[in-house]
């Protein structure tokens, strides 16, 4: 598939997805003016002291970076909830999220709130709650303790570091002794300096263990609550720009999808990919006020009557009236225009002064049956059901004598079976020889007949109708054409947008007489009637 094919529905519609990208940027925008700001309050806490020590163990990281997945799961439950709602008062708290790092130690807490202050406050209390369920914390009936404790710490502090100075004093006194009894005495005193070091020392570790200090399962602040001083959101632009993308992007994707699901015809390209055909004329849609199956005679210095006049030129150019003297016009489905097309370009002929007869092929819905009142109501299939009649008995004059008119007739009860018999290939032979041109309007590819007409013609003219015409029935007619081996001549697309208002200017109305047949020109007609046929009683 070509990048201008699947390209090709956003550049059509281009202008709905853009509409699409601003309304939606519009009412984000709208909608956020009517948001309050919301502001975002961060603390982060550490598990256990590792990053004091200057000799952590890997077992020592490992153990605290659990402890800090559990703590922020716990921060998430009902306790540390509750807790903190009943110590600030508030019987809610605004959103908040609680996170372990990845591969560290923190536990980060993020609280948003419409209030910077309340944000603050809630993030400083989440983070008192945690603490307060980590074991180390010290309550009122355990204070006295722990300042023992601490003092007995002191104490050891200092005794520990002056056995440190004194065992360095006696160490300097011990390379200045001479005296072997001297030596040996100043020995024995950094002896027992040194065991009194051990002593102070294991006890300072055993009363450092049962504090805070030293515990792997402890929470300490390090990065404190501030008050936000801006805004996190919302921020209008960008979500504002973010909702005209997604707008875009959504409108783009139902227009891909509608283009997929919409079988229906709406520009020649559509066409030319089914079907090897060129295009041959686009004819503008006929106002509703006019006579579409005489539009030609009735108007014949309108741009659309010109557009009649530039199919028959094209089909001339592919050599129509000469190699090609019996022309097939069908279209894929109903009211298509197919008949229109039919009428008016045998009119467009017969201005040429072509010999021009229309037979009406359509057995199931005839148009021409319907809008003309004919007083002969014989036609193709009287003439295929009896070998005694002739033709010019059942033919009809058209526009005084412009083009003449084989009518339908009855509806047989086997419309296909008639139209392949040979006595089709006789009738169409005997009026290739009495016309310049004969123009069968024959029924849509729904049905049989129009294979089957088209295997009995020099040429098949298709006419599609923007948005009417379906894909699906037109690759299943091509192949059926292709199977038949019938010639495909070119299509015309009817009911097009009508053409630009400059091209109308060159078309000046000029004086037309009322006829009792419709609005013809002043100017005789010199089309001259096929008398081979109207006079001949030749039978089939």
């Amino acid at each position: 598939m070509e990048l201008k094919s699947i390209f090709a529905p956003l550049w059509k519609w281009r202008w709905l997805i853009l509409a699409a990208g601003v309304i939606a940027g519009v009412i984000s925008l709208a909608i956020s003016f009517t948001q309050a700001p919301q502001y975002l309050s961060r603390t982060t806490l550490i598990i256990g002291q590792s990053i004091n020590n200057p000799n952590p163990s890997s077992n020592q990281f490992f153990l605290e970076q659990q402890l800090a997945t559990i703590y922020a799961d716990m921060a998430t439950r009902e306790p540390v909830r509750v807790g903190t709602m009943k110590a600030l008062g508030l019987n809610w708290l605004p959103p908040y999220t609680v996170r372990a790092l990845p591969d560290t130690q923190l536990i980060e807490i993020s609280v948003t709130d419409t209030d910077p202050y309340r944000a603050k406050a809630v993030t400083e209390e989440l983070a008192n709650q945690l603490i307060l369920s980590a074991p180390t914390s010290v309550n009122s009936d355990e204070q006295e303790r722990q300042t023992f404790i601490n003092d007995q710490l002191t104490t050891l502090q200092n005794d520990i570091k002056s056995t440190q100075d004194d065992i360095e004093q006696k160490k300097t006194e011990l390379g200045t002794l001479s005296s072997a009894s001297q030596i040996s005495s100043t020995e024995q005193q950094i002896y027992a300096l040194e065991t009194k070091l051990s002593t102070l020392q294991d006890t300072y570790a055993s009363l450092l263990s049962s504090t805070s200090k030293g515990a792997l399962n402890s929470l300490t602040v390090i990065e404190p609550a501030q008050v936000p001083s801006r805004s996190i959101s919302p921020s209008k632009f960008i979500t504002s720009g973010l909702a005209m993308v997604v707008g875009m992007l959504l409108a783009a994707i139902g227009i891909f999808l509608l283009e997929w699901l919409d079988q229906s015809i709406n520009v020649p390209e559509d066409v030319t990919k089914i079907i090897n055909a060129q295009l041959l004329g686009e004819i503008p849609r006929v106002p509703k006020e006019e006579n579409p199956l005489s539009y030609v005679n009735d108007q014949p210095f309108s741009p659309i009557t010109d557009s009649f006049r530039s199919l028959r030129n094209n089909l001339e150019f592919m050599d129509l009236g000469k190699s090609i003297k019996t022309l097939l016009v069908t279209s894929p489905g109903v009211s298509e225009g197919k008949t229109t097309v039919s009428m008016n370009l045998a009119l467009s002929f017969a201005k040429a002064n072509k010999r021009v007869i229309l037979i009406d092929a359509d057995f199931y819905q005839s148009t021409i049956k319907q809008k003309f009142s004919l007083q002969k109501e014989t036609g193709l299939s009287d003439l295929l059901l009896s070998n005694r009649d002739s033709i010019s008995q059942h033919l009809v004059s058209l526009f005084n004598g412009q083009i003449y008119l084989l009518p339908a007739g009855k509806t047989p009860p086997n419309p296909s079976e008639l139209l392949s018999s040979v006595s089709t290939e006789r009738i169409f032979e005997t009026l290739k020889n009495a016309a310049d041109i004969v123009i069968i309007d024959g029924p849509p590819f729904i049905t049989s007949d129009a294979f089957v007409l088209s295997t009995k013609v020099d040429g098949v003219l298709v006419v599609i109708s923007p948005g009417k015409s379906r894909r699906d029935i037109l690759r299943m007619a091509y192949a059926q054409l292709s199977r038949a081996k019938a010639k495909i001549v070119g299509f015309v697309m009817n009911g097009s947008s009508q053409r630009s208002a400059y091209y109308s200017y060159y078309h000046k109305p000029r004086t037309v007489t009322q006829n009792t047949k419709g609005i013809i020109p002043t100017e005789k007609s010199t089309t001259t009637p096929p008398k081979s046929i109207v006079n001949s009683s030749k039978k089939l």
